[in-house]
């Protein structure tokens, strides 16, 4: 008999055990809602970081447009091919095989 109890309670403990994890990990608000939700906000969160990084960047950017002169006739140079009265302008192709 005493045999009998002690199983009874060990397979009653064992059945709440169960029954607890999977209300916690399965109903709202479970483990795995929580887990999710915080992956999601880590994945936010380096957006969010890159995105302040681009726009710092960008600032940075408008900035030297702006002010920087010898950056523009840099980039016009390089960019759309343009050169100084009397400069001339050497491009070089590649041959295609």
């Amino acid at each position: 008999m005493l045999k009998n109890k002690r199983s009874l309670v060990i397979i009653a403990a064992v059945s709440a055990a169960v029954a607890v994890f999977a209300i916690l990990t399965f109903m709202n608000q479970g483990f795995l809602d929580i887990y999710r939700a915080y992956k999601q906000d880590r994945e936010l969160t380096i957006k969010i970081k890159n995105a302040h990084a681009e726009a710092d960047s960008l600032r940075s950017e408008i900035e030297r447009l702006k002010n920087d002169t010898a950056y523009i006739e840099g980039l016009a140079r390089e960019k759309i091919g343009m050169a100084r009265k009397g400069e001339k302008i050497i491009k070089f192709v590649e041959e295609k095989e």
